[in-house]
């Protein structure tokens, strides 16, 4: 893209900025998560107005974004900005991490779907999106006992569309400049002025604040909560397994709670997915070397990561890539990969030209080892 052409697009959001005329840049701070996915915007909004407020002058504005972002710091990058303000009210920072074990859920019924919050989730303002379900999608949990309830939908986190429209409007200012990390290079950009700056947040304000139902689809991750006797239960996030107690539906009002630092233990049907995973991987000619986490059901060689999705569906009749047997691998692979650089443990183990099938051979059974030991 040629200069005049990114001034041009700057001087488009700068008559944007201009026509929200009683927008102002004046921070604020977000309240409690939102209730409802219609609500999001509006919350989001404010955490956008927060990180403007940020970078007020050029003072504030940290001009070479090395990819650290320091709470302490005098100047900000965007970046930071806006991760800064995306996490402050969800009470989240690297130095501390979140130590609320149990997390107090309350949803509203209306027309058959529920929507709310748990506070802080997995140190994320995260909004529920869930509604009755006739039965759990992603395969059987318990081989002795069926659900007497089932609930699945989706879980937003609320901060997320800033980043999202963050990284958009960059693309719409000069699609293809900036091809890695969009917001530093950006930032970084010699020919980005503060007014271009200020310009930037007015029209993202505008973005923000007309989020749209399809923007948090896109974002969303999948729930399903399973309940068994006296409201206990298993709710299956992008994070793990974890356990439900207190579970109540009266009137218009759902209550439970989640333990967010205990994951599920797995039990005997995770067990069977491990051994059956391991008699797929018998050979090298059955060992898919260069796995893309693409799993062909018709597939006759299998990953490490797809043969425990073919025995997952076999086993329990579908898939969950968080189910127990499968952190289970998960950790096992941490444990002997410190060190190394991963993107995805299973895959890039997998494919890892130092792993032999003895290798994978030995990770199924010190998995079902573990298993058997409860540890």
């Amino acid at each position: 893209m040629n200069m005049r052409s990114v001034v041009l697009a700057f001087g488009i959001l700068a008559h944007a900025g201009s026509l929200a005329g009683a927008q102002t840049l004046a921070g604020s701070t977000p309240g409690s998560v939102p209730n409802r996915e219609a609500d999001i915007g509006a919350w989001d909004v404010a955490i956008m107005r927060r990180a403007a407020a940020m970078i007020a002058s050029p003072a504030q504005w940290n001009r070479f974004d090395n990819g650290s972002c320091t709470p302490d710091a005098k100047t900000v990058s965007l970046r930071c900005a806006l991760q800064r303000a995306v996490d402050e009210p969800a009470g989240r920072a690297a130095s501390r991490p979140s130590t609320a074990r149990r997390v107090d859920c309350r949803l509203t019924n209306a027309n058959g779907r529920a929507e709310g919050n748990c506070g802080q989730f997995f140190d994320e303002s995260t909004v529920f999106s869930i509604a009755r379900a006739k039965a759990i999608a992603t395969g059987t949990w318990r081989p002795d006992a069926s659900p007497s309830e089932v609930w699945a939908g989706r879980m937003v986190n609320a901060g997320g569309p800033v980043l999202q429209q963050a990284r958009r409007l960059v693309d719409a200012i000069a699609p293809g400049k900036y091809k890695n990390a969009r917001l530093v290079e950006f930032n970084n950009d010699s020919t980005v002025t503060f007014a271009n700056l200020q310009s930037f947040f007015r029209t993202l304000e505008d973005r923000v604040r007309s989020l749209t139902a399809a923007d948090l689809v896109e974002l969303a991750d999948d729930v399903e909560i399973e309940l068994y006797t006296g409201g206990a239960g298993v709710m299956r996030t992008y994070n793990g397994w974890y356990a439900v107690s207190g579970f109540s539906a009266k009137d218009s009002t759902i209550r439970f709670q989640v333990d967010t630092l205990a994951e599920i233990a797995p039990n005997a049907l995770d067990r069977e997915i491990v051994m059956r995973a391991d008699k797929l991987l018998a050979s090298d000619a059955v060992w898919n070397r260069a796995d893309d986490r693409k799993c062909d059901p018709a597939a006759k060689t299998w990953s490490i990561y797809c043969a425990l999705a073919r025995a997952t569906r076999d086993v329990t009749g579908g898939f969950h890539h968080r189910r127990p047997a499968l952190e289970t691998v998960r950790v096992i692979v941490e444990e002997r990969t410190k060190g190394r650089d991963y993107s995805h443990r299973l895959m890039d183990y997998n494919n890892d030209s130092s792993t032999h099938l003895s290798d994978v051979r030995s990770l199924f059974t010190e998995a079902l080892a573990k298993m058997k030991r409860g540890s």
